[in-house]
C-alpha cells in the first residue's frame, strides 16, 4: 500500500513538470533484466530542479528462474539555487548553488538458502556549485561539489557534467552524463580511489515525444559490483509528457 501511495504521489508531482519515461533493456554481463526510468527536469525563476528514479526489474523468487519483481530502487534528487548579486558579474550570471541527496536500496532472495535479503546503496549528501558550460550550440550542466556519504569518515569530492542536445531537425537526441568521485578504498578506509561512471545515450525521434535508442553505462570502481572496467548497453524506449 505504501509503495502504491509513493507511486501515486510520484506520477501527481511529475505532472506539473516536464518529464519522461524511460523503459531499458540491459544486455550487460550477468544483468539481462529491464529498468524503467522516471526523470523530471524543471528550471524557474530561482534556479532548477531535478530527480530521477530507477526500478530494475530482475529478481528471480522462484525454482525455475522466472523473473517476478522489482529488485532495487534508486534516486537522485538535486536543487539550484542562483545566487543573489552574482548576476551582476560578467560571465558567472549563471553560477549556482547546488545541493544534492541520493539514495536507494535492493532486495532478493539467496537461491540456495531461500532467505530474504536487503541492501542498501548507502545515502548520500552532496553540495556545492553548478556552472553551464556553452558549447557551440550544446550546453554541458557542470558541477563540482562536496560528497558526505553516510558512514564514511571524511568527505569526498565529485564532478559532474551533463548534457542534452537535439541534432538532425529535432530527429536526433544525444544526452547522458559523467560522474567523477572519490571514496575510501572497501578494502582500506584509509585510502582513497577514484570512481567514474558515464551514460551517453542516443535517442532517434519516432515523434516529438516517442523516442527509441539506448545508452552505454561506463563503470570503473563503482560501489556496486566489479571494480574493473564495465560496459553495459542497453536498448530503451522513451516517452515525453
Amino acid at each position: 500500500m505504501k509503495i502504491i501511495s509513493l507511486f501515486t504521489l510520484l506520477m501527481a508531482f511529475v505532472s506539473l513538470s516536464a518529464q519522461n519515461l524511460q523503459l531499458h533493456y540491459d544486455f550487460g554481463k550477468d544483468r539481462k533484466f529491464l529498468t524503467a526510468t522516471l526523470e523530471m527536469f524543471k528550471p524557474d525563476s530561482l534556479g532548477s530542479t531535478f530527480w530521477f528514479v530507477d526500478f530494475d526489474h530482475n529478481s528471480h523468487f522462484d525454482a525455475e528462474g522466472k523473473l517476478r519483481s522489482m529488485s532495487a530502487a534508486y534516486w537522485e534528487i538535486y536543487r539550484e539555487f542562483y545566487i543573489p548579486g552574482i548576476k551582476k558579474i560578467k560571465g558567472l550570471e549563471e553560477l549556482a548553488f547546488h545541493i544534492e541527496y541520493n539514495d536507494g536500496f535492493g532486495a532478493g532472495r539467496d537461491t540456495a538458502s531461500q532467505i530474504m535479503t536487503a541492501f542498501s546503496f548507502n545515502s548520500v549528501l552532496l553540495t556545492g556549485l553548478g556552472y553551464p558550460i556553452h558549447i557551440g550550440k550544446t550546453v554541458f550542466s557542470t558541477m563540482l561539489l562536496c560528497r558526505l556519504p553516510r558512514g564514511m569518515d571524511d568527505p569526498d569530492f565529485q564532478f559532474t557534467t551533463a548534457w542534452f542536445q537535439y541534432l538532425w531537425k529535432n530527429r536526433l537526441l544525444l544526452t547522458g552524463f559523467i560522474d567523477i568521485w572519490s571514496q575510501d578504498k572497501t578494502d582500506n578506509r584509509d585510502e582513497k580511489e577514484i570512481v567514474f561512471q558515464s551514460e551517453p545515450q542516443i535517442w532517434f525521434m519516432i515523434t516529438p515525444k516517442i523516442a527509441v535508442g539506448g545508452e552505454v553505462e561506463i563503470d570503473k570502481n563503482f560501489p556496486v559490483g566489479p571494480t574493473d572496467w564495465q560496459f553495459m548497453p542497453t536498448l530503451g524506449f522513451r516517452w515525453e509528457f
